[in-house]
C-alpha cells in the first residue's frame, strides 16, 4: 500500500465522517438494511479497485447530479451485480462499453445485468450517472445526508455525512468488507465557493457556467464513508514538516475569517511539540 504524505487539517470544518455503527440501536430490521448489510454473491463477484465519483452540487436547490465510475476485479464469473444508491436519488443511465445496460432496483440496492459473462480475474469499468435532492441531515453524522448551512459571515457551508451510509449521496459498492484502493473525487462548486475534499489537490478548473470543479486524490485504500465533500469559503495555506525520510508538505484549508486563528493554533501547537 503506498503511504499518502500528506496532512490535511480542516479548521472550520465539522468531520461528518461515521461509521455505518453509529447512531441509535434498532430493535427490527427492514428489508432495506437487509439489502445494504448482507454480502451476497452480487457483491463478492467484484472487488472494487477505484472510483471517479464527478458531482455538482447546486446548493440553491439542495440538488446534486453526476456520475461515478466503477473500476473493478471479477472474483467469480457473473452477469448481475449489485451497487447501492438511496431510493430518493435517480439512476439516469448505466453505461458499460459506451452502451446502456439495463439495471433493476429493490430500496437502495440497485442491480445491473451485463451483456455478456464477466470472467473471472478480469478487471472491468462501469459508469452510474445519478441526480436528485439528497436526504438532508437532521443530526449530523448520526443520520447522514448532506447539511446546508451558512458560516458566521452567511455565506454558504455545505458538508456530506455518512453515518446512515455513503449511498445516502452517491452511487457506491456501500458494503464495509471492501475499501475502494484509490479514488478520484471531483466536486463542482458555485463559483467563489471552494471545495475540500480527501488526498490531494490535483487540479482546479473554471467549468465557464459559474461553477467551478476540484479534483482530489486519494492514493491509499479508503472507505466509502470516509469520502467528503466539504463546500464554503475557504482559504489554503500551507507549511513543510521534517519527515524521517525528508520534507512532508502539510496543507490546511480554512474558513476566510479564520485564517489568524487558525496559524495562531498552529504555532501554539508547534511550540507544545
Amino acid at each position: 500500500m503506498k503511504l499518502h504524505r500528506s496532512l490535511l487539517i480542516l479548521f472550520g470544518i465539522i468531520s461528518f465522517s461515521a461509521h455505518a455503527q453509529l447512531g441509535t440501536n434498532k430493535e427490527k430490521f427492514t428489508h432495506a438494511d437487509t439489502l445494504r448489510g448482507m454480502l451476497t454473491p452480487l457483491r463478492t463477484c467484484y472487488d472494487i479497485n477505484y472510483y471517479h465519483l464527478d458531482v455538482k452540487f447546486d446548493i440553491d436547490k439542495k440538488f446534486i447530479s453526476g456520475s461515478n465510475l466503477f473500476k473493478f476485479t471479477a472474483t467469480q464469473d457473473f452477469t448481475k451485480l449489485q451497487f447501492d444508491l438511496y431510493a430518493n436519488l435517480k439512476v439516469e443511465k448505466v453505461v458499460y462499453k459506451g452502451k446502456e445496460v439495463p439495471y433493476t432496483r429493490d430500496e437502495a440496492a440497485v442491480f445491473i445485468t451485463f451483456p455478456t459473462t464477466i470472467t473471472k480475474g478480469s478487471k472491468d469499468e462501469f459508469t452510474v450517472y445519478y441526480s436528485g435532492n439528497p436526504t438532508i441531515a437532521k443530526r449530523a453524522p448520526w443520520d447522514g445526508g448532506v447539511v446546508y448551512t451558512t458560516d458566521s459571515l452567511g455565506k454558504p457551508w455545505v458538508a456530506t455525512a455518512c453515518g446512515a451510509g455513503a449511498s445516502i449521496w452517491w452511487p457506491t459498492k456501500d458494503h464495509q468488507a471492501d475499501e475502494v484502493d484509490s479514488v478520484l473525487i471531483s466536486i463542482s462548486a458555485p463559483t467563489g465557493l471552494k471545495d475540500v475534499s480527501n488526498g490531494r489537490l490535483r487540479k482546479v478548473t473554471d467549468l465557464k457556467n459559474g461553477y467551478t470543479r476540484f479534483d482530489w486524490f486519494v492514493a491509499n485504500p479508503i472507505n466509502n464513508y470516509d469520502i467528503e465533500a466539504n463546500i464554503g469559503d475557504y482559504t489554503h495555506f500551507g507549511d513543510t514538516y521534517a519527515g524521517e525520510k525528508g520534507k512532508l508538505t502539510t496543507d490546511f484549508w480554512v474558513l476566510s475569517y479564520n485564517v489568524a486563528k487558525a496559524k495562531n493554533s498552529l504555532a501554539a501547537m508547534y511550540r507544545a511539540c
